[in-house]
């Protein structure tokens, strides 16, 4: 069933707002590299084939193979399209449960995948180490530019309602003028920030005679003291995010007799990840929808409510990269590199801001504070694999092989320097990272052809599998199928042309990613198995709240001009 392994990345009632569960530690360690626009056109694929200053995040050893010194800049665009629609659940049922409608959104971010120049140093020797090459490059290694809208109408459930689940046995003082920032050992005291917003803003409300209980502003209490939802609502649930991840590398490399290379790089990782999202409910029939009564007397007509949850995310970290690349025999080239783990140290920030406009009571805005603060993450290590044989000056055929241990991923707070598995900040999901992910797998394949000395014409294919090996059902870990497993892959596509007129030339290369269809569930309801522990909550299986099918397109445009000299 889909809902049991859907992404749970939507406003996050119960939860911190933050960038820390299993998904973002795959997230944040993925790349999907850019570079130049002969590198992108050629599917990555230069493990072993070298020359290109795309090649050195792949194998450092790569700058050493040409003979000549060079200065590159590759601006670029970058095009997102994604569809989004609520999802049957059950499957097999003929409604959506909520945001039913087809909406398509689409993003155009202007972007610099790759600069740097390579310097050839060349020993005037005949044999032996006859050239080394120091390089100071930049290459994108991921970009997360999108957005996507899901709208659509809702009789069963409500966010103002899970919000007024989540909160339920908090007391209302909590609530309304508790310390955003408490951190004692009392949980009664340390509700969500979403419930805390929203109860500010006026999303929900204490039922008169009943402490800690609450009823949304889309609900009413009936004759039987039950609580039951108004009026269908009109719903909106929109996530769009921005910024990108780039490489810096300090390399250096030398050549062998034009048979052995070896290079080495210094790697500085840096990124940047914003996420804005919002969710906004109104009636469908504004006239119709049931007043809320409130404790002082007044009741309040709801014209729209909106939560809008914002993450801004960056980072730094250092790593080692080793490669080596051979020439055995004419025309065929082997490559390989390893890279350690980056360790980045993230600072992260995320707020709320909550409003709820009604008719005949003024309900004041109300955004929590600015959470602020840093822990670091461990990415995997990596191992590629190349080979590459060209057809004299005409043809290259090329084809790569990486490897990425996602389950070794680990989130650490800044001064905890134990085992990230008792971490009391991340034990949690440090474990569900040991326990859902495993090995990803990429293959790239590249084709270069000149029918002409001045002419290149280039073709690329990836094919790169996800880490996540297994999912919660309810309690029990359960492995996905091989079905589910192809289901998540990733493909991508790309071609280009290039041209050389002396020392100058210039390449454009045009990619398209295939990105797995990704599920949402914006908010669930919650109940406490232990009415005493109240604040220890659950998910309410019980209520269907409304999941997103989420398809994207997503293409790259690049043009590369440099010298060579």
């Amino acid at each position: 069933m889909k809902r049991i392994i859907s992404v749970l990345l939507g406003i996050g009632v119960a939860v911190s707002a933050g960038a820390q569960n299993w998904q973002d530690a795959q997230l944040l360690s993925e790349n999907q590299y850019g570079g130049t626009a002969r590198g992108m056109a050629m599917g990555n694929a230069l493990t072993a084939v070298g020359g290109d200053p795309a090649s050195l995040t792949l194998n450092p050893a790569g700058s050493a193979v040409s003979a000549y010194t060079q200065f590159f800049i590759t601006p670029g665009l970058s095009v997102s399209v994604l569809s989004a629609k609520g999802i049957t659940i059950p499957e097999g049922g003929t409604d959506p449960v909520g945001l039913g409608n087809q909406e398509s959104t689409g993003r155009v971010r202007m972007k610099l995948p790759s600069v740097g120049f390579i310097l050839n140093l060349d020993k005037g020797r005949r044999s032996g180490w006859k050239r080394s090459a120091f390089s100071f490059v930049v290459n994108s290694t991921a970009d997360y530019t999108s957005r996507f809208r899901a709208s659509g109408l809702n009789s069963t459930t409500s966010y103002a309602a899970s919000l007024a689940s989540s909160a339920d046995g908090f007391q209302a003082d909590v609530l309304g003028s508790g310390d955003w920032f408490y951190n004692g050992d009392n949980p009664a005291l340390r509700p969500a920030w979403a419930d805390m917003a929203g109860y500010r803003a006026g999303m929900f409300n204490g039922i008169t005679g009943r402490p800690g209980g609450y009823v949304a502003i889309t609900e009413v209490v009936g004759e039987d003291g039950k609580v039951y939802m108004g009026e269908p609502l009109q719903q909106v649930f929109n996530v769009e995010t921005t910024g990108g991840k780039h490489d810096f590398l300090i390399n250096y490399a030398a050549n062998y007799n034009d048979i052995l290379y070896l290079g080495a790089n210094l790697g500085i990782t840096w990124l940047r990840y914003n996420r804005s999202q919002f969710f906004q409910e109104m009636p469908d029939n504004p006239d119709d929808y049931p007043a809320a009564n409130y404790a002082d007397g007044s009741s309040a007509r709801l014209d729209y409510l909106r939560m809008q949850e914002n993450l801004r995310l960056s980072g730094a970290g250092v790593y080692f990269k080793a490669g080596i690349l051979l020439r055995p025999v004419a025309g065929l080239r082997l490559g390989a590199a390893i890279q350690t783990p980056t360790v980045i140290t993230l600072r992260e920030r995320y707020w709320y801001d909550a409003e709820v406009h009604a008719t005949g009571r003024y309900l004041p805005t109300a955004s929590s504070p600015e959470n602020d603060w840093g822990y670091k993450l461990s990415t995997p290590f990596r191992v590629n694999a190349g080979l590459a044989y060209s057809f004299g000056q005409y043809v290259i055929l090329s084809a790569d092989y990486e490897m990425a241990d996602y389950g070794a991923a680990r989130f650490r707070s800044m001064d905890y320097t134990y085992d990230p598995l008792s971490d009391p900040n991340f034990s949690g999901v440090n474990q569900d990272i040991r326990d859902l992910m495993d090995l990803s797998h990429q293959v790239r394949v590249g084709l270069e052809v000149k029918p002409v000395s001045w002419l290149a014409l280039r073709a690329g294919y990836n094919y790169l599998t996800s880490g996540e090996v297994a999912y919660f059902n309810g309690n029990n870990l359960q492995p996905l199928s091989d079905a589910q497993k192809a289901a998540k892959a990733k493909h991508t596509a790309s071609f280009g042309v290039g041209w050389t007129s002396g020392s100058f030339f210039a390449d454009v290369a045009v990619r398209t990613r295939f990105v797995p269809v990704e599920y949402y569930i914006p908010y669930e309801y919650y109940y406490a198995p232990n009415p005493a522990q109240f604040y220890n909550k659950v998910v309410d299986e019980s209520f269907l709240t409304p999941e997103i099918a989420v398809k994207s397109i997503l293409v790259d445009a690049m043009f590369t001009i440099g010298w060579r000299f």
